[in-house]
């Protein structure tokens, strides 16, 4: 293993995984199905959300062998997947990025000027990027326990009146679909997951992967139920849905409205789900430059220069997202996992599960440091 700052542990992959799985799908997203899907987008929420397990199970079984770039395929085919998740990632940072913009200038400023958070924002990404897949996975670790807190203040304090009644009729019809195809670059976030590579730990690790996918499977759909019972037909014209059903709580009742600890963890939650995806362009810049400094720069410089001049408001963000460049990016998600995975399987047969036991540690930082100094 020549890259070990892209080495991560079982338990760092699932906490990740979950950040990166719900972060953006309860922010603007359940307003978009809402107006498309109307009462059904539950159906639509639970149907994308399985497409993108389905997604994670087929890149994990490639990752627990070996990453893509370490992988012993065909130079020319590896270039591809590479390119291909560059390009995809890149279009979808600037999406999102938009939309975490747009919820801070909204939620924590009066009229917050969006260049100027893009300012502070962007070089928080790029530089978490920069350190590596297993830096982001360690982040990850220590601000899931802040999310933890927060949903749990959230939870037991929770006074919620929704009407069931909202959720009725469920038809999975031409609605639904629509909305699953309008709405698709908000799902299958995983592909920067094939630069990582999941080691096997020393010892048994508490967190288990498969309990935490079904979590994040249950998390998304289950918000998406409780945003329809509360809001019904009108959820169309409610935006920021976190914040919104997050003052549903006592607390609020008795001082006014408390929603920081929320807005905190959630942007806490972006910071992680953009780095990481902002991880997939900077590694694959990487790989051609080979120079991770200048990578990390370039790609900084050219996703600020995108919003600053290229995105400017939401508006302009969502008619991005929804154009026909989504079946593009649906197609990188969806297809290239399954195609690196038989890659793999066909010309790297020899490759097994990375053992952190037999590894020399102190061989381990000595290569992290060569690889920062030649960065």
């Amino acid at each position: 293993m020549g890259k070990t700052t892209n080495v991560v542990y079982p338990n760092q992959i699932a906490l990740l995984a979950f950040i990166a799985s719900i972060t953006f799908k309860v922010v603007m997203l359940p307003q978009y199905f809402a107006g498309t899907a109307g009462r059904s987008a539950v159906l639509a929420m639970a149907y994308l959300m399985t497409i993108e397990v389905m997604e994670f199970v087929i890149i994990y079984g490639v990752i627990k062998r070996t990453s893509l770039l370490e992988a012993h395929i065909p130079p020319l085919l590896k270039g591809v997947f590479i390119a291909l998740i560059v390009a995809s990632s890149y279009f979808k940072t600037v999406v999102l990025s938009a939309e975490a913009v747009s919820y801070i200038s909204t939620t924590l400023f009066d009229n917050g000027l969006w260049r100027l958070i893009v300012l502070a924002y962007m070089p928080c990404l790029v530089y978490i990027a920069y350190k590596g897949g297993n830096v982001l996975a360690r982040t990850a670790q220590i601000v899931f326990w802040f999310i933890a807190v927060s949903l749990l203040f959230n939870v037991l304090f929770a006074r919620f009146r929704g009407d069931i009644g909202n959720l009725l009729p469920l038809e999975f019809g031409a609605e639904v679909m629509k909305a699953c195809d309008r709405h698709l670059v908000w799902f299958g976030d995983f592909t920067p997951f094939l630069f990582l590579t999941v080691a096997r730990p020393a010892k048994a690790q508490k967190v288990r992967l498969p309990i935490m996918i079904a979590i994040s499977f249950v998390a998304a759909v289950g918000f998406m139920v409780i945003f329809t019972t509360a809001y019904g037909g009108g959820g169309a014209m409610v935006s920021n849905a976190f914040n919104k059903i997050a003052v549903f709580n006592r607390i609020s009742l008795l001082l006014g409205t408390v929603d920081f600890p929320t807005v905190c963890s959630w942007l806490m939650m972006s910071v992680i789900k953009l780095a990481l995806i902002v991880y997939g362009v900077v590694e694959g810049v990487t790989y051609y430059l080979k120079k991770r400094f200048l990578a990390a720069v370039a790609a900084g410089a050219a996703l600020s220069l995108t919003l600053f001049f290229g995105i400017t408001n939401m508006d302009v963000s969502y008619e991005i997202a929804t154009s026909p460049v989504r079946y593009i990016v649906g197609a990188i998600e969806y297809l290239l996992p399954p195609c690196v995975y038989l890659a793999v399987r066909i010309f790297d047969r020899q490759s097994v599960p990375f053992d952190s036991t037999k590894v020399d540690v102190k061989q381990l930082r000595e290569e992290g440091k060569c690889r920062e100094g030649k960065g």
